[in-house]
Formats: structure tokens, C-alpha cells, sequence
């Protein structure tokens, strides 16, 4: 079992060393992937905030609507189906002309055969997920992502990897290479309820071409993840730090009890 694991373990680490390049998405959901997942039959309501104080104000195509001053508000509804799956609804909102607006609706299903609990040397797994956006927020209509899990809990310590691969689905991106990018975060419990670490997300852009590093979205937060009463949460500050990055980004989610 460790030695597939360390196999699966140095797949993903490679998978990210790819040649890759900026396609434009939603900014509904930041936030890196770990072992959390619902038993069979347990359901789970989050809602995901974030905003954007200092953005990018150049759009990349006609209509789009820029994340510069805007807030997106998504609540995402978990259900867990057993056999380590659980499947997700997503419904996104964005406040832009003054209003909020309907803006994306994305399902996914997470399997998570890899898990530190039930003794496995580490956790990984995959999130697959099918989305439909509203075309002043991608170009692409209709999009495909497949989000790798990888991680390891060393004492108060978590390291939890993702690399990504999107593939829009709709012209006239079809016949595309997929898009890749990956999210990071390395945090240390300080508390019984409370821990703080960071997290990085690197959009590469697409396979197969050069990388030039000011077009690609790098960004870097600091955390705080609380995960006691009444409420559990999960807040940060981000920093851009290429031209293609909203310089000032603001999260949090929010962990909303279910009866």
C-alpha cells in the first residue's frame, strides 16, 4: 500500500512539471482540495465569498465582466454517496452593475480511495466537475475540470496538493489542449479548533505552450482555518504577483450547519 501510494504520490509531482501556458473562468471557488469528504448519507452546505478590492480592469475578450471591485457568493451543497464519493452542487452569484447575478451552475463528484484514517500513507484522490457558465464570465459555455488530491498530515502540520486540468467544452475551444493550473496549502494547528498557513495557486494556462510568467496568474494568500462553534470557517488575504493577477483578492468560506 506505501509503495502505490509513493507511485500515485510521484504521478501527480510530475504532472505538474508539464509545459503548460491564460483562459479566463469564474472566480466562484478558491480554495485547495484536502481529505475532507462526507460519509455515506451526510450532507454538508458551504458558502464560498470573495472579492476583489484591487483587480484586473482590462478585459480579455468583449462582454467580460472583470472581477476588479466585484463579489461572487457561491453555495455549494455536499452529499455524500459512500465508497468514498461525494457529490456536489454548486450555484454561483456575482454583484456587478450594482446587483447580484446569476452566473454559473457546476456539479462535481470527489473520490477520495486514498485516506491517512483508514491507513494509507497518504490521502489523494480526484474531484471531477461539469459547469456551466454564463458567457460574459468565460468564453467557453460549457467546461470540464479534473482536480488531482494529494496531501500528507505530518503532526500539526498539512501539506495538500492539487494539480488541475480544465478543458472547456464548448467552440470554439473544443478540440483545445487542456488548461492547467495547480493550488497549494501548507498550514500548522496552533489550537485544537484553529490552524494558519498559506496557499498558492499557479494558472500555467495551456498545455503544450511556452511559459511566459507575467501572462500566467500566480497568487498567494495567508490563512486562517477555524473549525470550531458555532460556526466553522476558513478566511485570507491574496497577493498577485504577475500583470495577469488581480493584485488584491479577499476569501473566505463558510462552513453552514445543516440540520
Amino acid at each position: 500500500m506505501l509503495i502505490r501510494s509513493l507511485r500515485l504520490f510521484t504521478l501527480l509531482a510530475v504532472s505538474s512539471l508539464l509545459p503548460l501556458l491564460s483562459h479566463a473562468a469564474l472566480q466562484d471557488e478558491i480554495q485547495v482540495y484536502d481529505d475532507a469528504i462526507n460519509a455515506k448519507g451526510e450532507s454538508s452546505l458551504e458558502l464560498h465569498v470573495n472579492s476583489t478590492p484591487r483587480g484586473i480592469q482590462t478585459s480579455s475578450y468583449p462582454g467580460e465582466v472583470m472581477s476588479n471591485n466585484g463579489v461572487r457568493v457561491t453555495p455549494e451543497f455536499a452529499y455524500g454517496l459512500g465508497n468514498n464519493l461525494e457529490a456536489g452542487l454548486y450555484i454561483s452569484y456575482v454583484n456587478y452593475d450594482s446587483k447580484f447575478q446569476y452566473a454559473a451552475t457546476k456539479l462535481r463528484m470527489k473520490w477520495l480511495p486514498y485516506q491517512e484514517e483508514h491507513g494509507d500513507a497518504l490521502f489523494a484522490g480526484v474531484n471531477v466537475e461539469i459547469s456551466n457558465v454564463q458567457p460574459q464570465f468565460d468564453q467557453s459555455r460549457y467546461n470540464s475540470e479534473a482536480r488531482f488530491i494529494v496531501g500528507k498530515h505530518f503532526d500539526e502540520w498539512l501539506i495538500s496538493f492539487n494539480p488541475i486540468f480544465g478543458m472547456p467544452l464548448s467552440q470554439p475551444y473544443v478540440h483545445q489542449a487542456p488548461y492547467f493550473s495547480t493550488a497549494t496549502r501548507i498550514s500548522r494547528e496552533v489550537s485544537q479548533d484553529l490552524a494558519l498557513g498559506v496557499e498558492y495557486y499557479s494558472n500555467l494556462n495551456q498545455i503544450n505552450q511556452p511559459i511566459k510568467y507575467q501572462n500566467t496568474e500566480q497568487m498567494g494568500f495567508l490563512m486562517m482555518y477555524y473549525d470550531g462553534k458555532p460556526i466553522a470557517f476558513q478566511a485570507g488575504v491574496g497577493k498577485g504577483f504577475s500583470n495577469s493577477t488581480d493584485s488584491l483578492t479577499l476569501k473566505a468560506i463558510f462552513s453552514i450547519p445543516l440540520p
